[in-house]
C-alpha cells in the first residue's frame, strides 16, 4: 500500500495544534493530554523514513520487474529475427523519411525566430549539421527502399549504421538545444520548449529500439544540459521535460516490445499460412478429396483441378449453382423426396452445414458415390455469403462397406446367402405363412467326402461352386437358397403345393447328379433332400428345420439320391431312435450283446476254415437285434470303440477254443481307426485270449480307405507286421480303387454280395468277378465270396478259382455253441449239400 494511502487518524486536541504519531500501521492523534505516556506526544521521524524508504523500495522493484518484462517482450526467436530486421529496415525507412521532414521544418522554424538574435554563425554552423544529418538519414533511407532482395546481414549493416548517424544527430540536436537556451528571448521560449517536446516524442515512433535509442538519450541530455544552464532556470519546467523524458522512454520500450511481439505474431501467421496453402496444394494433388467454395447466390467459385479431374470434366463445366453444377446431369433422374439429392437441396436451401453427405454421381456412364461436407460462410454481419468445404469420391469405400456386407450375409465361396441370411429370410417366412405358404429343402451333397478326399479340396470347392450354380438355375428369382456349411444346403420355395416342391426337388437332384469335369476329370456325385411345408407342419424355424432334417435323414437311409417329403411318422421313428439309442447305452453295462459265427468254406473241399463274427443286441423288449439295427446308433453315441473292443476280446477268446487252422474275421468300424490306441487294444485281447496273431483277420470297409490318415496307414502296418491278416470287405462297391490295393497291406478281397446274386443268368456280373479273382491271384491275396445262397453261384465260383465263400449256402450265423459242434463233426460244407441236414442233426442231439 502507497504511503499517501496509509490509514490517518486525526483526533481533537487542543485549538493551538495537532500532534501525531506515526506506526507501522498508520498515522494515530496523539495530544497534550498523552505527554505522560513514553514516547507519546512527538513524532517519530525514525518511524517516517523507515516506511518511507520501505514504499520506495517496493516501487523500484516494481518498476524493475516491469522493466524486466518489457526487455523480456523484445527477444526476437532466431528463426524469425532475419525476416524481422527486413522488415523493420523497411517500416523505419518509411518512417525516418517523415521525421526527418519534420525535422528541417523545425530547423526552418528555429532559424527564423533566432535570425536577428546574436551568435547567429555559431547557431548556423549547427542547423547546418543537423540539416546535413537529416538529409544523409533521408539518403540512406531512400536508397535502402530502393534497394532489391536485401538479405538479413544488409539489414542489420543498415540499422547500425543508421543508429550511429542518429547518435550523431541527437548530440548536434543536444548542442544546439545548450546554444539556443543561452541565447533566446522571452518570446522564443516556447518555441524551444515545444522543440524539446517535439525531439522527444518523435522516438516513440520509431522502431528497432536501437535507432530510438541511439537519438534519444542524448537528447534528453542535451535538453536537461540546456535547462540548467540556460539564461533563467525554470525548475518546473525541468521537472516536467523529465517525467515527459520518462515518459518517452516508457513508451519506447513498450511500443517496441508490442510492435516485436505482434510482428512475431503476424511473421508465424504467415508462416502458418503458407504451410497450409502448401499442404491444401500437396492435398488437392496427391489426395483423393477436393475443396469447394460457393458465393452467396452458391455460385462455385474457381474449381480445384483436382474435382474437375475426379469427376472428368472440364473446368468450364462447373459453372452454375451448387449442387446442379458439381454433380451435373444425376441432378435431373434422383430427385425423388428423401432421396440423397433431395436432403442435401433441403440442407442448402436452409444454410445450414452438413457433413458426410453421400450422394450419387453419374461419371461416364458409371454411378459413384462422393461425400460433401460443407459449412456456411458468415459476414461481419452474420449475413450469409455462401459455402466453403470439402468433397472426396469413395467409391472404392462403398463398394468396400458393400462387399463386407455382402459377405456378412452371403458365403464367400458360393455366394449364396449364408446360414445368417437364411435364418433371417426363414423367420420372416415364417411370419408370414398364415398368409404366404412356404417349403423348405434341406439338401445334402451324397459322396461329396470322398471327392474332397481323392481329388483335394481344390476340386472339392470347385464342386460347391458348380453345384451352388445348378440350385440357382433350378428356382425362381423369389425363392432362396444358401449354403449352411459343408456339403449343406437348404431352399425356401414360394409354394404351398407338395407336389410342385417335390418337382422341383426331383429336377434339383437330377440336374445337381450330372457328371462334372475337372482338370480332364470326370467327378460323379449325387444329392438327397428333405421336404417341410409350413404352416402345415410347423409355424416356427426350428421346428421346420427338424422336420426336413428327418425328411432328409429318411432319403439317405432308403438309398440317397432321392427326396422324402415330411409326415408325422419320421418324428416317431426320430423319438424311437433317441430311446433306441439310450437303451445302447445301458446294454453296454449290462452285458446285452451276443457273439454269432458265419462259417467261411474252402470251395475246394468244403471244409470249413474261418468264422466272421456278427454282433447282435439281445434287447429285452424287442429280442434280438441285428447290427444294422443299433451300429449307426453308437457311432453317432461315441459308443463303438467300446462295443468294438468287447467284440474282438470275445471273438479272439472264442477262436481261441478252435482248431489252429481256423481263424476269425472281426469287422471294424471306420471311427475305431481314429483311435490311436487300436494296435494296443488289439494286441491286449490276443495277449488274454491267448490268439496267435496270424488267426486273427480284420475286415475294414472301403468307407475307411476314404478316411484314411497317416495314423491310420501306421496302424495297418503294424498290425500287418504282427502277423494280423488284414481283409477288404464289400470289394467292387462304392469307390473302389486300386490304388487301395497298392498302398496297404491288404491280405484278402471279399467280393460283395451285388456281384454274386445275378452268376448263372443270363446277364451276370461274371466277368467282374474274374476280374477280381485274377487281380487277388497275381498280388498274393485270398478271395472270399459273399453272399454265395445256390449250389450253382458255388460252381462257379470254384471254377472260376475263388478260394474260400460264405453265405446261406453254407450256414447262416450260429452262435459259439453251434459252430463249435459244426467245427467238432468235421463235416465238409459242400456245394450241393444244403446246410439244412447237419444243423438239424446238431439240433436233435
Amino acid at each position: 500500500m502507497s504511503l499517501w494511502k496509509w490509514p490517518v487518524e486525526v483526533g481533537p486536541v487542543c485549538q493551538e495544534d495537532w500532534i501525531f504519531k506515526i506506526s507501522g500501521h498508520g498515522l494515530r492523534p496523539a495530544t497534550k493530554g498523552n505527554e505522560g505516556v513514553p514516547n507519546e506526544g512527538a513524532l517519530n521521524e525514525g518511524a517516517l523514513n523507515e516506511g518511507m524508504l520501505q514504499e520506495s523500495s517496493r516501487l523500484l522493484r516494481r518498476f524493475t520487474k516491469s522493466f524486466g518484462r518489457l526487455a523480456a517482450g523484445l527477444k526476437v526467436p532466431a528463426d524469425l529475427s532475419e525476416r524481422l530486421l527486413l522488415d523493420q529496415a523497411s517500416d523505419f525507412s518509411y518512417i525516418i523519411l517523415a521525421i526527418s521532414l519534420l525535422g528541417l521544418n523545425q530547423i526552418g522554424l528555429l532559424l527564423i525566430y533566432f535570425f536577428r538574435q546574436p551568435g547567429a554563425l555559431l547557431r548556423g554552423l549547427m542547423f547546418l549539421a543537423v540539416a546535413v544529418c537529416y538529409f544523409i538519414i533521408m539518403g540512406k533511407a531512400r536508397l535502402w527502399l530502393r534497394r532489391d532482395k536485401p538479405l538479413g546481414e544488409d539489414a542489420k549493416a543498415y540499422i547500425r549504421g543508421m543508429s550511429q548517424l542518429l547518435a550523431v544527430m541527437g548530440v548536434v540536436w543536444a548542442v544546439l538545444f545548450v546554444i539556443l537556451m543561452r541565447q533566446h528571448d522571452t518570446g522564443q521560449l516556447s518555441l524551444l520548449y515545444g522543440v524539446f517536446v517535439g525531439c522527444l516524442a518523435t522516438p516513440v515512433m520509431v522502431s528497432p529500439i536501437s535507432c530510438a535509442i541511439s537519438y534519444w538519450l542524448p537528447t534528453c541530455l542535451g535538453i536537461c544540459i540546456a535547462c540548467v544552464f540556460a539564461t533563467t532556470f525554470e525548475p518546473f519546467a525541468l521537472v516536467n521535460l523529465i517525467a515527459f523524458m520518462g515518459l518517452t522512454g516508457f513508451c519506447i520500450l513498450y511500443l517496441n516490445s508490442r510492435l516485436n511481439e505482434r510482428a512475431v505474431s503476424s511473421l508465424r501467421l504467415e508462416e502458418n499460412g503458407e504451410v497450409i496453402k502448401l499442404l491444401l496444394r500437396d492435398f488437392e494433388e496427391s489426395a483423393s478429396d477436393w475443396l469447394w467454395e460457393t458465393s452467396a447466390g452458391l455460385e462455385l467459385k474457381p474449381v480445384s483441378h483436382r474435382l474437375a479431374q475426379v469427376a472428368h470434366r472440364p473446368v468450364e463445366s462447373f459453372r452454375g449453382q451448387f449442387p446442379r453444377a458439381m454433380l451435373g446431369e444425376i441432378m435431373n433422374y434422383d430427385h425423388r423426396p428423401g432421396s440423397p439429392i433431395d436432403r442435401l437441396c433441403r440442407v442448402i436451401d436452409e444454410h445450414s452445414p452438413f457433413r458426410d453427405m453421400i450422394v450419387p454421381v453419374l461419371i461416364n456412364g458409371e454411378e459413384r458415390y462422393w461425400s460433401l461436407t460443407g459449412k456456411p460462410i458468415l459476414d461481419k454481419d452474420g449475413r450469409f455469403s455462401g459455402y466453403h468445404g470439402v468433397g472426396s469420391d469413395i467409391t472404392g469405400q462403398r463398394r468396400q462397406q458393400e462387399q463386407i456386407a455382402f459377405l456378412a450375409r452371403h458365403d464367400s465361396l458360393t455366394k449364396l446367402a449364408n446360414r445368417v441370411l437364411f435364418n433371417e429370410v426363414l423367420h420372416q417366412a415364417c411370419d408370414n405363412c398364415q398368409q404366404t405358404g412356404f417349403a423348405l429343402l434341406c439338401l445334402d451333397l451324397d459322396h461329396f467326402k470322398a471327392v474332397n478326399d481323392t481329388l483335394g479340396h481344390a476340386t472339392g470347392d470347385g464342386v460347391l461352386v458348380a453345384v451352388a450354380e445348378r440350385l440357382r438355375g433350378c428356382i425362381r428369382e423369389f425363392d432362396i437358397a444358401a449354403r449352411l456349411g459343408g456339403d449343406e444346403f437348404a431352399i425356401i420355395l414360394v409354394t404351398e403345393d407338395p407336389q410342385e416342391a417335390g418337382g422341383i426337388a426331383s429336377r434339383i437332384i437330377e440336374r445337381v447328379s450330372r457328371p462334372y469335369h475337372f482338370d480332364g476329370q470326370m467327378v460323379q456325385i449325387g444329392m438327397s433332400a428333405g421336404i417341410t411345408m409350413a404352416p402345415r407342419d410347423s409355424r416356427n424355424p426350428s421346428g421346420l428345420m427338424k422336420n426336413a432334417d428327418l425328411a432328409l435323414y429318411r432319403a439317405k437311409a432308403e438309398g440317397r439320391g432321392t427326396w422324402r417329403l415330411y409326415d408325422v411318422e419320421m418324428d416317431e421313428r426320430q423319438k424311437d431312435r433317441r430311446i433306441l439309442q439310450s437303451a445302447l447305452r445301458q446294454a453296454v453295462l449290462r452285458d446285452e450283446f451276443r457273439l454269432e459265427y458265419q462259417p467261411l468254406v474252402n470251395l475246394a473241399d468244403g471244409r470249413i476254415v474261418g468264422a466272421e463274427a456278427l454282433l447282435r443286441w439281445q434287447h429285452p423288449e424287442r429280442g434280438l437285434l441285428p447290427p444294422g439295427d443299433f451300429i449307426a446308433l453308437a457311432e453317432d453315441a461315441g459308443l463303438i470303440g467300446q462295443i468294438g473292443e468287447w467284440v474282438l476280446g470275445q471273438a479272439c477268446r472264442e477262436a481261441a477254443n478252435w482248431p489252429e487252422h481256423v481263424g476269425i474275421a472281426v469287422n471294424l468300424s471306420p471311427l475305431q481307426f481314429r483311435d490311436s490306441g487300436l494296435v494296443e487294444i488289439i494286441d491286449r485281447a490276443l495277449a488274454q485270449a491267448g490268439l496267435a496273431p496270424g488267426r486273427l483277420e480284420l475286415e475294414i470297409t472301403e468307407t475307411t480307405m476314404l478316411e484314411t490318415n497317416s495314423e491310420t496307414v501306421d496302424a495297418l502296418w503294424q498290425l500287418h507286421g504282427r502277423g494280423v491278416r488284414v481283409a477288404l470287405d464289400d470289394f467292387g462297391t462304392g469307390y473302389s480303387s486300386l490304388s487301395y490295393l497298392r498302398r496297404f497291406p491288404f491280405d484278402k478281397i471279399k467280393i460283395d454280395r451285388s456281384f454274386i446274386r445275378d452268376l448263372g443268368y443270363e446277364k451276370d456280373d461274371s466277368s467282374i468277378v474274374l476280374a477280381i479273382i485274377g487281380l487277388a491271384e497275381r498280388m498274393g491275396m485270398v478271395v472270399t465270396a459273399e453272399g454265395v445262397e445256390t449250389p450253382r453261384q458255388a460252381e462257379i465260383l470254384n471254377s472260376y478259382g475263388c478260394g474260400q465263400a460264405q453265405g446261406y449256402l453254407f450256414s447262416r450265423p450260429v452262435s459259439a455253441a453251434v459252430f463249435g459242434e459244426l467245427l467238432v463233426t468235421g463235416t465238409p460244407l459242400c456245394p450241393w449239400q444244403s446246410v439244412a441236414e447237419p444243423l438239424a442233426r446238431t439240433a436233435a442231439q
